[in-house]
């Protein structure tokens, strides 16, 4: 017995070693490797088009708004040439109507803008209907986004395309208006009438349009007389206002440890005028969406829903279509990643999808040649739960910081990490008291950066192994979040961040409630933008003797959860503004700022200056102000 055991324990270790020398692998989409066009080789998104009916989309772009092959290998938002007539886009991403012209004339509307020159809009008296109305007719192109405009035609049917069986070329439009909007015709953003024209003789209709997005493209008769359309051709320009792309749902076969998101941007015109944003979500299914039959109950309240299959949903009968709906509990919601950053999302999971977003103007976009990450199978860890202690804590003091980090399987196999980075937001003083499950456990101090610092000791991988380490700062800072990340090996690519919540419990105070990673201030400290202010000395001689040559301001900022205008400017006694000795945006920490006493390298004439320090947050402005002296 006691041989098997011994046995066993040393399977369990190979087993170990074998998968804990495993690297990183890489998953690539774009470029030569899996195309965009494919998306990634996965599960193909969905998207509902109708929840009721069970019709949905399955697509990378479900507005089409994103251009494979306008540079090989990469996205970007979908880019017209002039020549190019877009109006049958209206059927796909849109929708084109006459609101003032009644119902049934759906195949009519979409013959207009399909090519069909065998079928027109006509509002021409018939058998049936000996006077209609011609005065007031609207005709609405809504393409579902903006879209750049260049140049908009139409006309009767016999006139651009021969078609002598429907000699129909004298049949135009005699009176119209043109108007285009960006937006949703509103008090803010009304129509813009692009032409009016009461008399018209032409029978082809071509109007060049000063080039500008639209979402809608609207003509309005002002005739009385019989008239029909063949076709409204809407000629397009530069990129698509907004695309967006979703990969395939990437399946990795089991839970992944995934790192580091990177991708290769590259951009098209001004860099200033375009954008683009990548987000991410997880999930432990292969589909966000959940497909659910209603069972009527007893009562009308009584109903009960269950999940379906997407096959099986398209055969229930209407009354039994329960809707489909975002799964929020297989699936997290999508985070946004930052180029080179870990994911928000939770992690790891076996099945993640990407969502970019290009935002631009007609000549200005982003274009993506690559998106990377890699990943670890098996994991770091099922779960990393973290917290820190104590959550309150005076700013401006010296201040020591008990950490702890539980490892979790979670039903699966894992590899233990063998090394953690914590940020802190300021360079630390000492890492001490580091214990695995209580007892004192052997370390190595890394590194100690200016706002993070790294230990390594031996592998961490048994179930619910508990971490534990006090560090010391020498100033606290407010807004510190004492995030952090474990490693496995070299396979330094792919990190595990740790996860905010009850890690353990520190003292009988420690309430699980509130664990977590964050670290707040007393009250009364609550509200101080800018911590103790230094000005040395309070007079300068810029002599060149080496005595009080130059002036140092120290100050520290508190509080502030991103970086915000921070200004530093002199001013003489008449309250004349001499100069900005900083003008710039600052983050949470201690600023220092040595002068030589030189404005434009000109030095200020003898005299008393007053400096004013300010703050400028979302909530309000910190004003500081105090004096100084000039000397030779």
């Amino acid at each position: 017995m006691k041989l098997n055991k011994i046995s066993c324990i040393f399977f369990t270790l190979f087993c170990f070693s074998i998968l804990n020398g495993q690297p990183a692998r890489t998953f690539v989409l774009g470029g030569n490797t899996r195309g965009w066009a494919e998306g990634g080789s996965g599960i193909d998104p969905v998207f509902v088009l109708n929840t009721y009916t069970g019709e949905f989309l399955q697509s990378n772009s479900p507005n089409a708004s994103i251009d494979y092959l306008y540079r090989e290998g990469s996205i970007l938002p979908l880019r017209f040439e002039e020549g190019e007539n877009i109006a049958f886009r209206v059927l796909k991403d849109g929708k084109i109507t006459a609101p003032t012209s009644g119902r049934g004339l759906e195949k009519q509307l979409e013959g207009t803008v399909n090519g069909d020159h065998t079928i027109a809009f006509e509002r021409k008296p018939t058998l049936f209907e000996p006077r209609v109305t011609t005065r007031g007719i609207w005709i609405i192109l809504d393409f579902g986004t903006p879209i750049g405009v260049s140049r908009v035609r139409f006309y009767p049917r016999n006139t651009v395309v021969s078609t002598p069986e429907m000699p129909f070329h004298n049949d135009f439009l005699r009176g119209y208006e043109l108007w285009i909007n960006k937006y949703v015709d509103s008090f803010t953003t009304p129509d813009k009438l692009i032409l009016r024209d009461s008399k018209n003789e032409d029978e082809i209709v071509d109007i060049q349009v000063p080039i500008q997005y639209a979402r809608y493209v609207k003509i309005k008769s002002l005739v009385d007389q019989p008239f029909e359309i063949d076709e409204v051709e809407v000629y397009g320009t530069g990129f698509l206002q907004q695309g967006i792309y979703y990969s395939d749902v990437i399946d990795f076969g089991d839970r992944a440890g995934i790192g580091r998101i990177e991708w290769i941007e590259k951009v098209e015109g001004a860099s200033e005028f375009s954008s683009l944003s990548v987000r991410v979500r997880t999930g432990l299914d292969d589909t966000p969406l959940v497909f659910r039959e209603y069972i009527p109950g007893e009562g009308q309240r009584d109903g009960t829903y269950v999940e379906v299959a997407k096959e099986m949903y398209a055969e229930l009968e209407p009354a039994f279509r329960g809707g489909i709906v975002e799964d929020t509990d297989q699936w997290s919601s999508w985070f946004a990643a930052a180029n080179s950053g870990l994911i928000s999302a939770p992690n790891p999971r076996r099945y993640v999808q990407f969502r970019l977003q290009f935002d631009g103007e007609l000549n200005s976009s982003r274009v993506v040649e690559e998106l990377t990450f890699s990943y670890l199978q098996p994991p770091i860890a099922g779960k990393l739960t973290a917290e820190v202690y104590p959550r309150e804590m005076a700013a401006e003091e010296p201040a020591s910081f008990r950490y702890a980090v539980r490892i979790e399987h979670e039903d699966g196999l894992i590899r233990g990490y063998d090394r953690i980075e914590v940020d802190t937001g300021v360079r630390i003083s000492d890492v001490r008291q580091v214990k695995l499950n209580g007892e004192p456990y052997a370390f190595n101090i890394d590194f100690v950066s200016d706002d993070r610092f790294g230990l390594s000791f031996s592998r961490i991988y048994q179930d619910n192994d508990l971490l534990e380490f006090t560090f010391d700062i020498p100033i606290f800072r407010f807004g510190t979040t004492f995030s952090g990340r474990t490693y496995s090996g070299q396979a330094d690519e792919v990190p595990q961040a740790v996860t905010p919540g009850n890690a353990t419990n520190f003292d009988p105070s420690d309430i699980d409630e509130l664990s977590g990673l964050s670290v707040a201030i007393p009250k009364q400290q609550i509200g101080n933008l800018i911590g103790d202010i230094t000005v040395d000395p309070l007079v300068i001689t810029p002599n060149g003797d080496g005595v009080n040559e130059k002036l140092k301001f120290f100050f520290n900022v508190l509080q502030l959860t991103r970086d915000t205008p921070v200004s530093l400017e002199l001013f003489d006694l008449s309250g004349k503004r001499r100069g900005f000795l900083i003008n710039e945006s600052r983050g949470i920490g201690p600023v220092e700022l040595i002068w030589d006493g030189r404005l434009n390298g000109i030095y200020l004439v003898p005299g008393i200056y007053i400096w004013q320090l300010r703050v400028r947050a979302d909530a309000f402005d910190e004003f500081h102000t105090g004096t100084f002296g000039v000397a030779y």
